[in-house]
Order: C-alpha cells, then structure tokens, then sequence
C-alpha cells in the first residue's frame, strides 16, 4: 500500500478517536483499540515472538441479525513497554490492512525477513504512534532550540514512548 494511503488512514482513525493533531502527541494505543473493539494482554510467547493478532466474527443472536468481532492483540509479556506499544500498533495494523470481513484472522509473524506486509505495518504502526503532524511539528522546535540529531531522537521517543530505533526512521518517512 502506499504511504500516503496509510497515512491519510491513520490520520482518518486517530479523528475518529478524537486525537487533536495540534495539541496532542502521545496515543494510549491501548485505549485506542479497545475503542475500537479489541482486546489487548500479555502473553507468554517464545523471546523470538513478539505478538499476535486473532479475529473470529461469531453470531450474537440466534437470527443471525447481529455478530461481533472477537478481536484479540497479545504481545510478548517479556517486552519493554515501548516495544508492547509498537507491536499492538503493528499487529492493529494488519487487522485495518490485511483482514477482510467475515473471515478467521490470525497473524503470527514467525519469519526471518520483512516482506512487503510487514513493512506497511511497521510503517502503519508509526504513523499511529507518531502522527505525522504532530511528530513535525516537535521535531521542528527541537530543532530550533539546537539540539542535535541523537538528542531530537531521544526527546521524540520519550514523547511519544515509542522504541528509540523508531524515531530515524520515521524522521526520514516523514522529512
């Protein structure tokens, strides 16, 4: 998908959800997608998994008038809290991505390698964490007050308490 379809996605969800893109910056993901109907745990994973994402549409009443969505994120218990932020991020993506209504969805990345699926989710999963308005608009006023790249990088994953290698690489996605 392209980015620019991703991010015009992303910044559609965060409105929805109330996100205001010139005051706020960090994203309770967490609330985010229990907003949206998920649950979210931990979960006792082997060191080389970090997550998963589960989607079953089952029946509420026998008529068959109304489903639901049982819709499940879990993530490697033994993670950092910025990484279990970015692996929800990465596995809600492939939900808005890769599921398609009516069906059984379960993602488990267990592959060496990133493939083009994955790349979009990464990328989808920054764009959420680190909404690009938001993220320019901080980056442009560390820059002004001279601080230097390692030290923008720094303040930038504090913010938005997302893992620290993230923030390069959103930098030159969105500059």
């Amino acid at each position: 998908m392209e980015k620019n379809q991703i991010e015009t996605q992303v910044a559609a969800l965060l409105a929805e959800y109330g996100y205001n893109f010139d005051k706020d910056d960090y994203v309770n993901i967490v609330d985010f997608v229990q907003h949206l109907g998920f649950i979210v745990g931990n979960a006792k994973l082997d060191d080389a998994e970090d997550g998963f994402l589960a989607i079953q549409t089952s029946d509420m009443a026998k008529d068959g008038d109304r489903t639901s969505n049982d819709k499940i994120i879990g993530v490697n218990a033994k993670r950092s809290l910025d990484w279990k932020r970015f692996i929800i991020a990465h596995e809600f993506a492939h939900s808005v991505l890769h599921y398609k209504t009516g069906e059984i969805y379960l993602h488990r990345e267990n592959k060496k390698g990133k493939g083009a699926e994955e790349n979009d989710a990464d990328y989808f999963a920054a764009a959420l964490l680190m909404p690009k308005e938001s993220f320019k608009r901080l980056y442009a006023k560390f820059k002004n007050d001279g601080l230097n790249d390692t030290a923008i990088c720094l303040q930038l994953a504090s913010i938005f308490k997302v893992p620290f290698d993230s923030v390069p690489r959103r930098i030159s996605e969105v500059f």
